[in-house]
C-alpha cells in the first residue's frame, strides 16, 4: 500500500466518497486571528508557474484549474500561466530532478514529504516568510510543526482540509429507538452503541459502525508512529499499538458487523455510525458528532490531515510562488472555501464560524441544521513521524489488523509477527 498515493492508501476496507483535496482540519478555533500581512508583490510580467502534484498520479491540469485553488490563482494572478504536472511514470520526484524540469509549487500530502526531502525538492521558506512579513501564527500550528521533522524548516503551507467526524444515520437510530450519539463520546461508549445497532430487521442487515483502519491510523489520536527515527527502529509491537488495534478490531468482531464498510453509509444506508471523512450523500437524515476519543487520551481529536502546497527548491520564481501561497492562505480565500464546505486552515473564528453557510445542497453537501462544530475539536493529536519505511510497515499492519479482526490471532501475537516481518522488510531499505 503506497502511502504517497491517497487512492491506494485508502483501498483497504473499500473506498468511500473521496474529496478532491485531503487537507488538515483546524486547531485553536477560539484563537483570535492575527493581522494578515500582505506579501511584497512580484513583477506582473507574464510568468509560467509549474505546479507539480506529488501525491496523485491521476490528477489533471483541467481538474486543477477547475478546483478552488486553480480558480483563485487564475483570478488573482492573470499574468500567471500554470503548467501542471502529476506524478507518475517519467514524472516521479527523482525523474524530475534528473530531467532538469524546474518546479515552482508542489501539491502534496503529508506522506509525500519523505521522498521530497530525499530528492532535495523541499525548500525552507523561513527567510521568505520573514521577507514578506507573513504572519504564520494565523495558520493551524500542528500542520506547520509537522514539517520540522524533515530538517527543521517550513517547506509549505496547508491550503484546505477534509472534514472528519463520527457521522450517523438518524433513520437507523429512530428505527430501533436508540438515542443519537453525543459530542465528547469515548470509543468505549461508541462500541456499546454499535452493538445495539448491529442487527437484522425484515431481511436487511444493519451495521452499527464502519471505518477504515488505514485512515484511523493516518489520523490516529495517540500520535503513534510506525517507525522511530531516534532509535532507527520499527515500533509497532508496544502497548499503545495493542490498545489502538484492539479498539478498532472489536467493532469488526461484533456479530453481524464484520462486513461493514464506509461505502454502505451513503449507498445502502445500512451503517448507523461511520468514523471517517465527509462524503456527498443523497439523503439528509444524517448528522455528526466529534470523533470519539480514547479514555487514555481524553479530549484529543484526530491529527491534522493536510494537503500542502510547498515551494520547490528548483523554482526560479520563488517570490511569485510565495505570493500565490499567501493568497491561498489569506482570510478572504479561506472564507470562500469555508462557506462552501471545505475546512479552512486559518485560525480566524469568523472564517471557522462561516463553515458550510453557502454549501450547495444539490451537490450532496447540505450543512443546514448540522452539528458542524464537530469538525473543530478543541485539541488535536500531535503529528506522527512519517518516514519512507511506512509503506512496507503498513502492509504488515494491515495483515495484522485483518488477522485480529477475524479472530485468527490475538493482538500480541499479530503485532509481534508484524514487528518481526517489518524489521526484515526495512533492513535493506536502510542500506
Amino acid at each position: 500500500m503506497n502511502r504517497n498515493n491517497v487512492a491506494k492508501r485508502n483501498a483497504v476496507f473499500g473506498m468511500g466518497a473521496a474529496m478532491v483535496i485531503f487537507v488538515t482540519a483546524c486547531n485553536g478555533a477560539s484563537s483570535p486571528p492575527s493581522p494578515e500581512a500582505a506579501p511584497k508583490k512580484d513583477s506582473k510580467e507574464p510568468v509560467e508557474i509549474v505546479v507539480y502534484n506529488a501525491s496523485n498520479s491521476t490528477a489533471t491540469a483541467e481538474a486543477f484549474m477547475e478546483s478552488d485553488m486553480g480558480k483563485e490563482i487564475k483570478e488573482k494572478f492573470p499574468h500567471v500561466t500554470i503548467k501542471f504536472i502529476a506524478t507518475g511514470k517519467g514524472t516521479t520526484p527523482n525523474e524530475l530532478i534528473v530531467s532538469g524540469q524546474d518546479v515552482d509549487l508542489i501539491v502534496n500530502s503529508v506522506f509525500s514529504y519523505p521522498l521530497l526531502a530525499e530528492t532535495n525538492l523541499l525548500y525552507d521558506m523561513s527567510e521568505l516568510i520573514k521577507k514578506h512579513n507573513y504572519d504564520i501564527s494565523r495558520l493551524v500550528p500542528n500542520a506547520i510543526e509537522f514539517q520540522r521533522q524533515f530538517g527543521g524548516g517550513i517547506y509549505g503551507f496547508p491550503v484546505a482540509s477534509a472534514p472528519t467526524a463520527l457521522f450517523y444515520n438518524k433513520d437507523i437510530f429512530d428505527k430501533f429507538g436508540v438515542p443519537y450519539p453525543k459530542d465528547g463520546m469515548t470509543w468505549d461508549e461508541t462500541y456499546e452503541l454499535a452493538k445495539k445497532l448491529t442487527r437484522e430487521d425484515s431481511g436487511t442487515q444493519y451495521y452499527g459502525f464502519a471505518t477504515r483502519y488505514p485512515f484511523m491510523y493516518n489520523t490516529n489520536q495517540l500520535s503513534l508512529s510506525y517507525y522511530n527515527p531516534k532509535t532507527q527502529n520499527v515500533q509497532i509491537a508496544d502497548d499503545k499499538f495493542k490498545l489502538f488495534m484492539e479498539n478498532f478490531t472489536r467493532f469488526a468482531q461484533i456479530p453481524g458487523n464484520a462486513k461493514a464498510n464506509t461505502d454502505m453509509f451513503g449507498k445502502e444506508k445500512t451503517v448507523a455510525m461511520m468514523a471517517y471523512q465527509i462524503g456527498r450523500w443523497d439523503f439528509d437524515s444524517w448528522d455528526m458528532v466529534t470523533m470519539p476519543t480514547f479514555k487514555e487520551a481524553p479530549g484529543i481529536g484526530t491529527q491534522d490531515y493536510a494537503t500542502y502546497m510547498n515551494l520547490s527548491s528548483t523554482s526560479k520564481h520563488k517570490d511569485q510562488a510565495f505570493e500565490i501561497l499567501a493568497a491561498l492562505t489569506s482570510d478572504s480565500y479561506q472564507m470562500k472555501i469555508s462557506k462552501a464546505g471545505t475546512l479552512p486552515i486559518v485560525r480566524s473564528s469568523d472564517v471557522i464560524q462561516a463553515f458550510g453557510q453557502a454549501a450547495d445542497p444539490a451537490s450532496g453537501r447540505n450543512f443546514k441544521g448540522k452539528n458542524v462544530q464537530a469538525f473543530f475539536p478543541k485539541e488535536r493529536a500531535m503529528p506522527s513521524f512519517v518516514t519512507k519505511f511506512d509503506d512496507v510497515i503498513a502492509k504488515r499492519m494491515n495483515t495484522a489488523f485483518n488477522a485480529i479482526a477475524a479472530g485468527e490471532k490475538d493482538a500480541v501475537t499479530a503485532l509481534r509477527e508484524a514487528q518481526e516481518g517489518a524489521v526484515k522488510d526495512v533492513a535493506p531499505m536502510k542500506k
